[in-house]
């Protein structure tokens, strides 16, 4: 891209071009208590480490395209937010708005089928770095329903990690359920005492942890340890899920690259138990246990783990490169592309792909623009391309390809 060309986007004075690839800004989310180093050094940018991130939105509606053509590029640069500003429209220098590129043509940059769906884009492609986390369910994908959305998600993990996956057979769902109330209406009362100042917050998470000691939610659901690159697919919904903490297993937390439909979790996420979490002034979130027990599925064959890890199957393959597809569903599905030192793909498009880095240098061309994209970085590739070329370097390369 010349300086001239630049100056013409900034400006507004010229429409976005939808036929080459665009590296993605990556948003990257500060979590004091959780986050970590492991995206920012994956990514190279170890002059970030310092600062704990617990994910980086790789592709949202609000993602933000640079015009740069090499992620390896010191004016190449992340955004650093919150889960409270993450949602809001930035515009960094040498960038335009995936949004207003879609809008060039939502048909010619999505692909015809997804366009006519919804015109605009409606994945969430988010890297993680996890500690433990709610146990949560959403609706069936399927469902309509008046007030909840559906959020199909699948996570694929890059290092080993400890979920929670579906519901024990045979277990008493009735002791379940007041399992979690009786933690939730202990931690709400302690929390009162916190607040009118009968007892100080260390006692109260004391009592807490004996609480949840005395009769656990976790005595009810699956322990599951997925290995590296092990796929868990969780987008048919109504199933039980939650990320756990295991210091010698998982010693990082779970370091996973995360596909769901773009949902917001206030109309998206059910929440049963929070880990007995309770703040320092008191107060506690909400949690949305009728919901939980009400949509959560509760046949044997939705809550049996095996069921929901697919083992990769080879689409293609040829002297210098393995394309295989992780999972397919119908809000989104993730290829993985294996391509040996110095060798290339090519493929035709029919629809707009997200093309991630897990490994390796790789160029990518497509229209008269090639892309240099490195370990840890994204690019889009509209439909309107034509055609794409994945070219490896001097290293073996992993590319993760999402699309709908």
């Amino acid at each position: 891209m010349s300086v001239a060309d630049t100056m013409r986007y900034t400006l507004g004075m010229s429409t976005p071009d939808i036929t080459r690839p665009y590296l993605v800004i990556p948003k990257l989310i500060e979590q004091p208590t959780w986050g970590g180093d492991y995206i920012v050094k994956s990514k190279g940018w170890d002059e970030l480490a310092q600062i704990k991130i617990g994910q980086s939105y790789e592709l949202f509606s609000g993602s933000n395209l640079s015009l740069l053509t090499d992620s390896a590029s010191r004016d190449f640069h992340g955004e650093i937010t919150d889960n409270k500003a993450v949602e809001l429209s930035t515009a960094p220098p040498d960038s335009i708005q995936l949004s207003k590129l879609v809008a060039v043509d939502p048909t010619a940059v999505l692909g015809e089928e997804v366009a006519r769906k919804n015109p605009s884009i409606n994945l969430l492609i988010k890297y993680t770095q996890a500690l433990g986390n709610s146990f949560q369910v959403h609706i069936p994908a399927s469902l309509q329903h008046p007030k909840w959305l559906p959020k199909p998600e699948s996570w694929y993990y890059f290092e080993p990690g400890c979920i929670t996956l579906g519901i024990k057979p045979g277990i008493d769902w009735v002791a379940y359920e007041a399992c979690c109330r009786n933690i939730d209406v202990q931690i709400a009362t302690l929390g009162n005492e916190v607040q009118q100042g009968l007892i100080s917050y260390e006692d109260a998470r004391l009592r807490i942890a004996e609480v949840v000691q005395q009769d656990s939610p976790t005595q009810y659901v699956n322990t599951v340890y997925p290995v590296q690159g092990q796929l868990v697919d969780l987008s048919c919904g109504a199933l039980h899920h939650s990320w756990e903490e295991d210091a010698a297993l998982a010693p990082q937390g779970n370091i996973l690259y995360e596909l769901q439909l773009e949902a917001m979790d206030d109309v998206s996420t059910f929440r049963a138990y929070d880990k007995g979490k309770l703040l320092p002034d008191g107060s506690k979130r909400d949690l949305q246990i009728n919901e939980y027990f009400e949509f959560i599925d509760r046949s044997d064959a939705l809550n049996t783990p095996a069921n929901h890890l697919p083992e990769p199957a080879v689409l293609s393959q040829a002297d210098g490169y393995v394309l295989s597809s992780l999972m397919r569903s119908e809000s989104y599905s993730l290829n993985k592309l294996l391509l040996s030192p110095r060798t290339s793909y090519e493929e035709h498009l029919e629809t707009y792909k997200h093309l991630f880095v897990k490994n390796g240098t790789v160029r990518i061309t497509a229209g008269k623009t090639t892309l240099q994209v490195t370990q840890g970085h994204s690019c889009f590739i509209p439909t309107a391309a034509g055609t794409y070329t994945v070219e490896a370097t001097d290293t073996a390369s992993e590319i993760l390809v999402s699309f709908v």
